[in-house]
């Protein structure tokens, strides 16, 4: 937020507020030190990481952990250390790093879905008495977790933002001197709220109004409420982004005091185009609408900026604009395409709905024959949240950035390697395309987009005579995309008949909280998340599978794969597995530093290539 940087100087400013011991203490400049707290203990520590000093230095809210939750771990094995002969246990959570050569790294407990959470209150301290300020803490009924949201900055007012649990509730909370709290913004959702990239803020103290990004009507739009309004009235929300033009991705706001809010919004194609509109609702312009293609710009001290554009088919252009979108001068970029790829398709059909537009891409061999016939291999990453892959990319690549073409440089040499064709596609349940796109899944994790990505695949191949699909499709992805690449065989395995699945998170029971719970749910319901499981349906397998993992993976706990590895032994399936030592999340990423796994990714499809 803009007003955060200033919040974290004034922390280090005296009288210091600082965290000992598990309470808090306040710091003058000569060193004299007094207690403000005695709640603190191991159990029930003050948190150092989220102190807040108010602008004036009067006042500092500390957050505490009131009741820490299952203080969950994973214990892994470091099988192959480099600086002894035995194996090492290493205990992490998925906020640490393992070194290798260290005896162990701790970190923070890791939340399972379904697990008991840590409860988080903000306590209040006024620096001048010296006292703790009893704070009204009932509007932190059932938290997901609570989050700053700074002090106000004309005024002693706190405030912070509460995620209920299950995120389909948020609510931002205001604390004034005396403890007393209220509520000056909430949102609810039917299924739930994409706290992780939808809900943004900028507060405009001269006019005590709030800039707001929300989903409430069904795509991320700008809203201007009123902060001094009274508990339980009517808001005094206004649309200043009107319906119609996609999704919001992130908000810039020139100066505190502006009438104008600029925005980066992706338009219905998907392209991301930058925007402006008054604080009014009025006079609304896509800046950029004259550039074919992704934009990405830089804001210049002139009140101008730099935009560059690409599309995936189309080189890099850039442009300076000034503030209304005018082009004033050339930019110089860099518009080279390496040699070691060819410029994908783009294509894109109505899916299963028969309306929606599903987009995405199709990568040939570099000597492509439109004579011969070629086989698909699909490479997915379909989760709902989180998700912005790619610099250009939003599930599916939109520019051609260095980013990106490093990234189409994999696809173009799996293409060239076994002359194949690779496609990327974006079904129902990503990200970016709107609330109900984005649900689509909820509660049902195992669809990954299935339905549209067949119908693609299907419409792609019926205008292009070149595509083979008498042997079924081949498909491959990482983490989340190794879930769905499983996922594929389990419920699909009539269309799709190979896949690699690497460091999949099988079952969301074993993902984190933050992650499980908002595609699965909360309350945990077993039979919903078993019905989603691969582990659960590992007994269903079509085809030919090579699962993959990394004995240190500290994002997707590596039994994620091995409870895989458990189930289909149990179901007496045939299926080919690799873990790799010493590696963490995504050993496909490793295939050109590890001979035999490079060799392994390519021999499982020249394998499935040559018997169907």
């Amino acid at each position: 937020m803009l007003a955060l940087t200033l919040w974290s100087s004034l922390a280090d400013s005296y009288p210091k507020v600082v965290v000992r011991d598990y309470n808090v203490y306040l710091v003058t400049e000569n060193g004299s030190t007094t207690a403000l707290s005695s709640t603190g203990t191991q159990s029930t520590p003050f948190d150092h990481a989220n102190v807040y000093k108010s602008p004036d230095g009067g006042f500092a809210v500390v957050h505490q952990i009131e009741t820490y939750g299952q203080n969950r771990t994973i214990t892994v094995i470091d099988s192959s250390p480099d600086d002894q002969r035995h194996p090492r246990p290493v205990v992490f959570s998925y906020d640490t790093q393992y070194a290798r050569g260290e005896p162990h790294t701790y970190g923070p407990s890791n939340y399972l879905a379904g697990d008991d959470l840590p409860i988080v209150h903000p306590k209040l301290f006024d620096l001048t008495t010296e006292k703790q300020i009893e704070v009204r803490k009932d509007f932190i009924d059932n938290p997901y977790m609570i989050e700053d949201a700074s002090w106000k900055f004309r005024d002693n007012k706190y405030r912070y933002m509460y995620y209920e649990r299950g995120l389909r509730r948020i609510r931002m909370v205001e604390i004034d001197e005396s403890g007393e709290a209220r509520i000056i913004m909430e949102e609810t959702a039917e299924q739930y709220i994409d706290y992780y990239t939808k809900p943004a803020w900028v507060f405009l103290d001269k006019t005590e109004q709030m800039v707001y990004l929300s989903e409430a009507d069904g795509y991320n739009h700008v809203y201007l409420i009123n902060t001094t309004r009274i508990e339980g009235g009517n808001p005094g929300s206004v649309t200043i982004t009107p319906s119609g033009h996609g999704d919001m991705v992130q908000q810039v706001t020139k100066g505190n005091f502006s009438p104008t809010v600029w925005w980066m919004g992706k338009t219905p194609t998907t392209y991301k185009h930058q925007a402006r509109v008054n604080y009014d609702g009025t006079g609304f312009k896509v800046l950029t609408a004259d550039g074919d293609g992704h934009h990405n710009l830089k804001w210049l001290e002139n009140n101008t900026f730099e935009d560059r554009w690409s599309r995936v088919d189309l080189p890099l252009k850039g442009a300076i604009r000034d503030e209304y979108g005018e082009k004033i001068g050339t930019l110089e970029v860099n518009s080279t395409v390496h040699d070691n790829i060819t410029i994908p398709e783009r294509f894109n059909t109505a899916g299963r709905d028969g309306t929606t537009q599903i987009y995405g891409i199709i990568v040939k061999p570099r000597h492509f024959n439109s004579s011969k016939k070629y086989r698909v291999i699909e490479n997915i990453y379909s989760e709902s949240i989180l998700i912005i892959r790619l610099v250009d990319s939003f599930n599916v690549p939109k520019g051609l950035s260095e980013e990106v073409q490093f990234y189409l440089a994999r696809l173009q040499n799996l293409s060239d390697t076994h002359a194949v064709v690779v496609v990327v596609i974006d079904g129902m349940g990503t990200n970016w395309r709107g609330r109900a796109f984005q649900h689509f899944f909820y509660k049902n994790f195992k669809d990954s987009g299935f339905e549209d990505r067949k119908i693609w695949i299907r419409a792609a191949a019926d205008t292009r005579p070149w595509i083979d699909l008498s042997g079924g499709v081949g498909i491959y992805g990482v983490s989340a995309g190794g879930f769905n690449a499983l996922a594929a065989l389990l419920w699909h395995g009539e269309f799709y008949t190979a896949a690699i699945a690497d460091s999949g998170n099988h079952d969301q029971r074993l993902a984190n909280a933050e992650y499980g719970e908002v595609f699965m749910g909360w309350p945990v319901d077993d039979a919903i998340y078993d019905a989603s499981s691969n582990v659960v349906n590992a007994h269903r397998l079509n085809g030919s599978l090579l699962l993959l993992a990394g004995e240190l993976d500290d994002n997707v706990d590596p039994s994620c794969t091995l409870q895989v590895v458990n189930a289909l032994n149990a179901a007496g399936k045939d299926f080919d597995f690799m873990l790799v030592p010493g590696a963490g999340h995504g050993v496909l990423h490793l295939r050109d530093e590890i001979v035999q796994l490079g060799k392994k990714f390519n021999n499982f499809w020249k394998n499935w290539l040559s018997s169907t």
